[in-house]
């Protein structure tokens, strides 16, 4: 049979087991959370960011057609200085024939 004094030991012990493995479960009930409260915030911040790039899309879409456009205007411009320049170099030998044969 077990004296009082080692069943009092052992409880003791077994107590304080008992106490070290709450303390351990407390530990990582907290870190449980924390990584959880990590997980919202980097959630939060993904969904502001996702709204920003919304934004940002909505803002550089009708500018990216505006640039589109305005290329499609500087080959028109190109085509007509061409164009142009073609007619007056034509103007300007004429005008050197017409000189030369007065």
């Amino acid at each position: 049979m077990v004296d009082e004094s080692d069943e009092a030991q052992m409880l003791g012990r077994i107590e304080g087991r008992l106490d070290r493995i709450e303390e351990m479960v407390e530990s990582m009930r907290s870190s449980s959370r924390k990584s959880l409260e990590w997980v919202a915030t980097l959630s939060e911040h993904i969904r502001s960011l996702d709204d920003f790039r919304e934004e940002v899309r909505a803002s550089f879409e009708p500018v990216v057609d505006k640039l589109d456009c305005t290329d499609e205007i500087l080959r028109i411009l190109r085509h007509a200085t061409v164009d142009v320049s073609r007619r007056i170099e034509r103007l300007e030998r004429l005008e050197r024939k017409t000189r030369i044969s007065a």
